[in-house]
């Protein structure tokens, strides 16, 4: 199955895509990691500016790492949502940088959550999966 192609009509199709999410998030929070570092460096570890980057980058990376959880669990649309957010700024940042390589990659990302967060509304919703329906007769 394809990263951009997933299937909500069972229960395995939406926990594999919330799973994707969550791994979704989780490199982006290493990718924030990755940034702390380079932005620390050149703004300075010591100067303000540098640790206010850094510590902006830090929130980033935490709310990365806690939807990845969540979205694990099969839950976190909202947290899921919020690194939606931040992943639309990504791309626009990396737009604007002319970073090519950098903005296929956070696109690549952004289908894996925007699937994973598919995943967890449809895990969310109470109606059922066909394979649910059919365990009665079994």
């Amino acid at each position: 199955m394809a990263f951009y192609d997933i299937d909500l009509s069972t229960r395995m199709g939406a926990e594999s895509a919330v799973h994707m999410g969550g791994v979704a998030c989780f490199v982006f929070a290493a990718m924030s990691v990755l940034g702390i570092v380079i932005f620390g460096g050149t703004a300075g570890f010591t100067t303000p500016e540098g640790i206010g980057g850094m510590i902006g980058i830090g929130l980033q990376t935490l709310i990365g790492i806690a939807a990845g959880f969540r979205l694990r669990a099969g839950k976190g649309l909202i947290l899921g949502m919020v690194v939606a957010v931040l992943l639309v700024l990504e791309i626009v940042a990396k737009i604007m940088a002319v970073s090519i390589f950098g903005t296929m990659i956070t696109i690549g990302l952004m289908v894996m959550l925007v699937n994973g967060l598919r995943g967890a509304r449809a895990l969310r919703n109470k109606a059922g999966f066909a394979e649910d329906e059919a365990e009665v007769f079994y």
